[in-house]
């Protein structure tokens, strides 16, 4: 049930500062999966930029086929449609992390990037994202799906209690959706146009996941425990086995172990 005042549309557009990010909204009270809403979008022609916006998910889903905790009002959960040139299509793993890191700084937290793209604020999740994406006949098409705790409570749900925070949680006061996801849209049109080099060493900058012991379970095969020692120059986390094989990581689940 939605029962908190739905998104201020009309601000939150007054607050871009972009050319395509944002400009077209698809806004609703409550669907299954922005992802799926924005892919029908895109099939049906919607423009690069196209934001479809949710005030509640009910099927919102995660990595590997995780369910998404998506509780009405409060949260923002949005996915973008994006028609890139390959090259910018394939960077969109370090690109958003980066987008909703800076957002969530500027509000004077210290977002940090757990590999890949998770955001956290004092080791605890507050953002997650997935990255739905093909190849077309004119580059890229990317459907970031994007959650991030903004005033509501994860602990409410006790699979997250002490594992995840909210931007109102960690500053004691609520935080305007309306200018965090303007602020996201504005970070992420001029992200797109920035040099990968700055990006990564950007993305490095802000990891919370470099130095630190990690477990990396793959997609196939057993986990292991390693050490997480740089990120690649395409985004990938090299780390090193306690056998001292020396690993790039691109498709597992990494958790960093307590110290």
């Amino acid at each position: 049930m939605i029962d908190a005042p739905a998104l201020d549309t009309a601000e939150f557009q007054a607050k871009l500062d972009t050319t395509d990010l944002g400009r077209n909204l698809l806004a609703h009270l409550s669907i299954p999966s922005t992802m799926d809403i924005a892919r029908e979008a895109a099939a049906d022609g919607a423009p690069h930029g196209t934001l479809v916006f949710a005030e509640e998910q009910t099927a919102g889903r995660g990595r590997r086929g995780r369910s998404f905790y998506s509780p009405a009002s409060q949260n923002l959960y949005f996915t973008f449609v994006l028609r890139l040139p390959l090259a910018v299509h394939r960077r969109l793993p370090v690109i958003l992390p980066l987008a909703v890191a800076r957002a969530i700084r500027e509000h004077g937290l210290d977002a940090r990037i757990k590999w890949p793209n998770d955001i956290w604020i004092d080791n605890r999740k507050a953002c997650g994202m997935l990255i739905d994406g093909e190849l077309t006949l004119h580059g890229g098409l990317a459907f970031p799906g994007i959650g991030i705790n903004v005033n509501g409570d994860p602990g409410d749900n006790p699979d997250l209690a002490g594992l995840a925070t909210s931007l109102s949680l960690e500053l004691g006061h609520p935080v305007s959706r309306e200018a965090l996801l303007a602020s996201v849209c504005n970070h992420l049109e001029r992200l797109l146009d920035t040099a990968q080099k700055d990006l990564i060493d950007e993305y490095r900058a802000l990891s919370c996941t470099l130095g630190r012991e990690v477990t990396v379970t793959p997609a196939t095969g057993e986990a292991y425990e390693a050490k997480a020692m740089s990120i690649s120059e395409d985004g990938e986390l090299m780390v090193r086995r306690r056998d001292g094989l020396v690993l790039a990581v691109n498709a597992a689940d990494v958790s960093i172990r307590p110290v």
